[in-house]
C-alpha cells in the first residue's frame, strides 16, 4: 500500500493487486453470485463453475470480484492504527490500471478517504472582549414594572378624543388600489395601539393626529416583499374614519399595590425596584457570557485556516438541514411550502445552510484541537458525577444515564471547560 496527499485532506491509498489475488476474489464471487441463480438442470447455487461461466461469462463476476478486492485492502488501511484513526470519511473506490480489467493480469485499485485535517490554531489566549454591560438602567426596570401593572390595566376614553402614539383608536378602513378595493382591505370598528407598527409603514404615522369621527384618506405603499404578491409594491389609499380614542390607565404604584403583590421578600417599591435590578442583571450576565463567547469563538474561527475534508462539511449541513425538514414534517407542510412560509427561496436557503455547516464543522475541529491541546477532556469521574445529578433528577440509575448519555457528557464537560479557558483568558476592553 502506497499514499498519497490530496487537497482538503483527502488520501488516496493505493494498492497492487495479483492476478492470483483477483482469482482467490473470483472464486469467492462465483459462490455468491451462483446462490443468486437459476440453471436449467442444477438446483440453486449448485451449477458448476464451468456451467455458470458458459452461460454468464466470468465477466459476470468481475463487479463481485473488484468487492471483495476491495473489501480486503481496506481492512488493510484499517489495519494502520495511525491512519485508521484520522479517517472520517467513506471510501471512495478506484480502478487504477491503464487497461481494462482482465483475468490473469496484475492490476491497481485505490481507496481515496477524507481524514480529520491538521489544524494549526491561532491566538486563542489573551484575545480582547468587548466588555461585559451588566448594570440595569432606570428605563430597563421601569419596563419590567411596567409590565406587572399591565396586567392590571384598564382602557378608558380618552378627554380629548386626538390620537397620539401610543393610544388605543378603533377605526374603520377601506383600501383600494387604482380605486378598486381589494380583498382583506376592509374592517370595521379595528383597535389598534398606534405606533405598535402592526400596518404598513406610513399608516399609523398618517392617524396621529386624528380626532374621533374624523375621516381621512391615508396614501401608503405595499412593501415590495409584501405577503400578497399582487400588492406587492403598489401605491393603496385606505379611507380611514376614527370612532373613538382610549389610553391604558395603570393602577398607582404605591407600597401598599406592591405588598399586596405577595412577591417573597418585596412589600414596597424600592423593594421592588431593588429585586427587579437585580433580575435583570442575572439575565445580563448570562446573555453577556454567551455574546463574549461568540466574540471569542469568531475571532479564532476567522484566524484558522484549515484544508477541510466535505464529509466533514457535508455531516453538519445535513444535520441542519434535516432539522428544517423535522418542522416541515411536524406542520405536515411540503418542505417549499415551509420555506415559503418563511419568505426564503430554496437557493437562498441552500447557501445559508451550507455556510452555517460549514462554521460549524470549522468550530468542532478547532475545539477538538484546543481540547486535546489543553487537556480539557472530562476526567472518569465528572462525567460519573454529572450522570449521577441526572440519575436524581430522573429517577434512574447512574448506570443507566451513562450508558444514555455518554457521548453528551463527554461533549458537554469538555465544552464548557473550553468555554471556561476562553474566558479565563481574555482581556476585556
Amino acid at each position: 500500500m502506497t499514499t498519497e496527499k490530496l487537497e482538503h485532506s483527502r488520501v488516496k491509498a493505493i494498492f497492487d493487486v495479483t492476478a492470483d489475488e483477483f482469482e482467490k476474489a473470483l472464486d469467492k464471487a462465483f459462490e455468491k453470485c451462483n446462490a443468486k441463480v437459476s440453471i436449467k438442470g442444477f438446483r440453486a447455487g449448485k451449477a458448476p463453475r464451468s456451467v455458470y461461466e458458459k452461460h454468464y461469462g466470468v465477466e459476470s463476476l468481475y463487479d463481485e470480484a473488484l468487492n471483495e478486492v476491495l473489501n480486503t485492502k481496506a481492512s488493510e488501511i484499517y489495519a494502520d492504527k495511525e491512519l485508521a484513526k484520522e479517517i472520517c470519511g467513506p471510501f471512495e473506490p478506484n480502478f487504477e490500471s491503464d487497461a481494462k480489467l482482465e483475468r490473469g493480469k496484475d492490476f491497481k485499485v485505490s481507496l481515496t478517504f477524507d481524514v480529520y485535517p491538521v489544524v494549526n490554531l491561532p491566538q486563542y489566549k489573551g484575545l480582547e472582549v468587548k466588555a461585559k454591560q451588566l448594570t440595569a438602567t432606570d428605563e430597563e426596570i421601569d419596563n419590567e414594572i411596567k409590565a406587572i401593572l399591565k396586567k392590571e390595566s384598564e382602557m378608558v376614553a380618552k378627554e380629548e378624543q386626538v390620537i397620539a402614539e401610543g393610544d388605543y383608536a378603533t377605526f374603520d378602513f377601506v383600501g383600494s388600489v387604482d380605486g378598486v378595493e381589494f380583498p382583506g382591505g376592509k374592517a370595521d370598528n379595528y383597535e389598534l395601539q398606534i405606533g405598535s407598527k402592526q400596518f404598513i409603514p406610513g399608516f399609523e404615522d398618517q392617524m396621529i393626529g386624528m380626532k374621533a369621527e374624523e375621516t381621512k384618506d391615508i396614501k401608503v405603499t405595499f412593501p415590495e416583499n409584501y405577503g400578497e404578491k399582487s400588492l406587492a409594491g403598489k401605491e393603496a389609499v385606505f379611507k380611514v374614519t376614527v370612532h373613538e380614542v382610549k389610553v391604558e390607565k395603570l393602577p398607582e404604584l404605591t407600597d401598599e399595590y406592591v405588598a399586596n403583590l405577595k412577591i417573597d421578600g418585596v412589600n414596597t417599591v424600592a423593594e421592588l425596584k431593588e429585586k427587579k435590578k437585580s433580575e435583570i442583571e442575572a439575565r445580563k450576565a448570562v446573555s453577556e457570557k454567551d455574546r463574549q463567547v461568540d466574540e471569542l469563538i469568531n475571532k479564532i474561527l476567522d484566524n484558522t485556516v484549515v484544508d477541510m475534508p466535505k464529509s466533514l462539511i457535508d455531516e453538519r449541513v445535513n444535520a441542519i438541514r434535516s432539522q428544517y425538514e423535522q418542522q416541515a414534517k411536524m406542520y405536515n407542510i411540503p418542505f417549499e411550502t415551509f420555506l415559503g412560509l418563511m419568505n426564503v427561496t430554496k437557493e437562498a436557503f441552500d447557501e445559508h445552510v451550507n455556510q452555517q455547516g460549514a462554521r460549524q464543522a470549522l468550530f468542532n475541529v478547532v475545539a477538538t484541537k484546543i481540547i486535546e491541546v489543553e487537556g480539557l477532556a472530562p476526567k472518569k469521574e465528572e462525567i460519573e458525577a454529572k450522570a449521577s445529578e441526572d440519575a436524581k433528577a430522573s429517577g434512574k440509575t447512574k448506570e443507566a444515564m451513562l450508558q444514555q448519555n455518554l457521548n453528551r457528557y463527554y461533549s458537554d464537560l469538555s465544552y464548557q471547560a473550553l468555554v471556561n479557558l476562553l474566558l479565563t483568558n481574555a482581556v476585556e476592553k
